[in-house]
């Protein structure tokens, strides 16, 4: 009997691709590195910043000290940057959905993650977020098999909502039924929904 729900962040409650974008490019501007929006994106959309910012410019990489010191700075961009997050079409129904099953966040965000559910006004509905500060970023399991820890319950109690493949083998290698959803997407959240018992 499923009694929890772990939540990726990006893609699934928050659309947050353009606020990504704008972040990380002001940032490897700001360093002097010129990146095209179009790269950041692709690579953006599943990858810690970390993962991001080294593979877009391999010589932050290289770098222990550069590369701390922009990820504090990225820290500092995002908070500016929250405007650009909006909620999706999931996040909308969330309250409904805190009703009946124990909530949990799972994001390769850092201290970002609690900063944009707050944003987004649901930060108060988890009973766990669990970041990349807390276990390795996906597709390693453990961030998911913490969230599991911290809520209490069994993987096979528990569903695991992503939006990309990373999110998928995190899941998976976790032991949690997966679910992919783009939480932009209306008829796809009201499949999901449905089948939660809260459509």
């Amino acid at each position: 009997m499923i009694r929890a729900i772990i939540f990726d962040i990006d893609g699934v409650l928050a659309d947050s691709r353009r606020a990504v974008v704008q972040n990380t490019s002001e940032l490897l501007s700001e360093y002097g590195f010129f990146v095209a929006n179009e790269k950041i994106e692709r690579m953006s959309s599943a990858h810690s910043a970390e993962t991001v910012l080294t593979a877009l410019v391999p010589a932050i990489g290289q770098d222990d000290a550069l590369k701390e010191t922009m990820l504090l700075r990225l820290s500092e961009i995002t908070a500016r940057n929250l405007h650009l997050v909006s909620p999706t079409f999931l996040a909308d129904c969330l309250e409904d959905v805190s009703k009946k099953y124990a909530l949990a966040a799972a994001s390769n965000r850092k201290k970002s993650a609690k900063m944009v559910l707050g944003k987004l006004g649901i930060l108060s509905f988890f009973k766990a977020v669990v970041t990349s500060s807390d276990a390795p970023p996906k597709p390693d399991p453990k961030m998911i098999i913490l969230a599991l820890e911290k809520l209490g319950v069994k993987p096979e109690d528990a569903i695991f909502v992503g939006d990309n493949a990373e999110d998928e083998m995190a899941g998976r290698a976790a032991g949690v039924r997966t679910v992919l959803i783009d939480g932009t997407d209306p008829a796809a959240c009201k499949r999901f929904l449905a089948e939660i018992g809260r459509g």
